[in-house]
Order: C-alpha cells, then sequence, then structure tokens
C-alpha cells in the first residue's frame, strides 16, 4: 500500500531529529523555553522603542515588535539544542531553506491575498489610506526583514519544534498537526478587541496554522510554509490592515474594524474563504506533481 504523504519519507526525515530524545517533558519544557526568551525580548523590544518616544500606531513601534519574534526563534533553537541534543537547522528540515520553494508560496498567498482584499472592497468596505507612499517606502527596509524574522520564528516554534515533537511521541495526527494548531490560534484570543469575533478570529489563525502543518508534514521542510506565511502576514500588515495597534506599516487600513462586529465578522469569513481556496490550489498542484 502506498504510503500517506503525511507519513512518507520526507515526513519521517522531517521528524527523525526529534525523535533521539522524544520524551514529553523535554518538549513541554522546551515551549516555557522558548515563550519565556520570547516575551523577554518582546518587553525589551517594546521598552526601547517606548523611550525613544515611539507611540502606538507608530511604524516604528510595529517594526520593533516584530524583530522582537527573533526571541522566538532563539528561544526555540535553544530548547531544541539543549533538550532535544540537536541543531537549529533540524527545525527547517534535510536540505535547509529552500529559497524556490519559500519564493512559490509566497507568490501564491499573494495573489490570493490580493484577491480578499478585493473582495472585501467588494463587499462595503473601502479602503482608506494609512501611510503615504514615501514613508511606506523608507519603512520597507525594515519591515521586510522584521516580518520575515517575525514568520519565520512561528513557523520554527510551532511547525518546527512542536510539531516534530509531538510527531516524534505520537503518531496519530490530530495530535501533532491538530494539537500546534489549536496553540496558535488560542494565542490570537482577544476578546476585548474582536468582542463577538474572537472566536472567529481563533479559528482563522487556527486554519492557518493546520494548513501551514500539513504543508510542512507533506514537503518535510518549514521552507514552503515560511513562504506562505510571509505573504499572508505582509498583506495583512503592510498591504491592508484591519484597524488596530498593528496598523501603522500598512498602505491602507480597512474602514471595518473589530467595532463593527457584523460587517467584521462577514470580512474574517471572506479571509476563510481565500484561505481555503489557496490551499485547495496547493493540493491540486501537489498531486500533479508540482514542485514548489
Amino acid at each position: 500500500m502506498r504510503p500517506s504523504p503525511l507519513h512518507g519519507p520526507a515526513f519521517e526525515a522531517f521528524v527523525a531529529p526529534a525523535r533521539r530524545r522524544p520524551r514529553l517533558w523535554r518538549l513541554m519544557l522546551g515551549g516555557v523555553l522558548a515563550g519565556a526568551v520570547w516575551l523577554a525580548t518582546v518587553a525589551f523590544c517594546l521598552r526601547l522603542a517606548l523611550a525613544r518616544g515611539l507611540g502606538p500606531g507608530d511604524p516604528g513601534l510595529v517594526i520593533a515588535y516584530l524583530f522582537s519574534f527573533a526571541g522566538l526563534a532563539g528561544g526555540a533553537a535553544l530548547a531544541a539544542r539543549l533538550l532535544g541534543g540537536r541543531g537549529p537547522a533540524t527545525l527547517i528540515g534535510p536540505g535547509g531553506f529552500e529559497p524556490r520553494a519559500f519564493a512559490w508560496g509566497a507568490l501564491v498567498v499573494a495573489g490570493f491575498a490580493t484577491a480578499g482584499a478585493l473582495a472585501g472592497a467588494l463587499f462595503d468596505d473601502p479602503l482608506r489610506r494609512s501611510l503615504a507612499l514615501g514613508p511606506w517606502l523608507r519603512a520597507l527596509p525594515l519591515a521586510l526583514p522584521a516580518l520575515a524574522i517575525q514568520t519565520a520564528a512561528e513557523e520554527l516554534a510551532f511547525r518546527g519544534f512542536l510539531l516534530q515533537g509531538l510527531a516524534a511521541r505520537f503518531r496519530a495526527p490530530p495530535v501533532w498537526l491538530g494539537l500546534p494548531a489549536l496553540v496558535f490560534g488560542a494565542l490570537h484570543w482577544d476578546p476585548a478587541t474582536y468582542g463577538p469575533n474572537a472566536p472567529l478570529v481563533v479559528a482563522n489563525a487556527a486554519l492557518i496554522g493546520l494548513i501551514l502543518g500539513d504543508v510542512t508534514a507533506r514537503r518535510g521542510n518549514l521552507s514552503l510554509a515560511m513562504g506562505m506565511h510571509f505573504a499572508n502576514n505582509a498583506a495583512a500588515l503592510l498591504l491592508v490592515a484591519a484597524p488596530g495597534p498593528l496598523s501603522g506599516l500598512a498602505l491602507w487600513v480597512s474602514s471595518t474594524g473589530p467595532d463593527q462586529p457584523a460587517a467584521f465578522g462577514r470580512l474574517l469569513l471572506v479571509g476563510l474563504g481565500a484561505t481555503l481556496a489557496c490551499y485547495a490550489l496547493w493540493l491540486g498542484w501537489n498531486r500533479r506533481g508540482g514542485r514548489g
């Protein structure tokens, strides 16, 4: 019988380094360590930004927050070394970083993110200009690497360290694929900001986490998921952002925000649809033998 792509040779090679020390307590302690390093880095970066006079809505404050995710990447790498007895490169997968796969993932998601933004505008959501073109272009040399760090760090932590560690201990996909997605989604829980749409925001993030985990498991490498995640967040933070504390880098801001629950909920559903369409496209390409 042909093995499932989720349990094929690429996936087994991806998980193999984590099988050296598969004890659950190591994984849990590693997660605490990675989280502690990240939170300390967030506090340091934000304190430094505020000391320089950067306030809410300032592009520099958003950039500082994104750069703070270097702490999450470093924490995951440290946990892999100290508790897993393996090098940080094993979190990415055999072959290391693959630029072509990253570019392909970013290209596909960028197309659907653009389509989703246009669809949102058609649903009575006219966009308003946030940053002028000049300041926006001047921010990009720092914003793009900061965004790359933020998205890569989340992939290394959730689809690298956590997924690998769970798969080394449990063979059931609902555990090693579903649990990282649920944790990723739960970290987006913010009822103070999103009100009645908070569960939908969590569901959206969890769906993205589930898809990125599936993509990673099928390829046996994080590069494609990194590209997809980067393009998704670039569209949401640099091009068209929802009103809020992370909208300071965006070229445009949606006129519909969390303070309009019904309309904002419809936009979230449009985003869910765009995410599923993007995933279906990738699955179709994968079945036809395409290589991202």
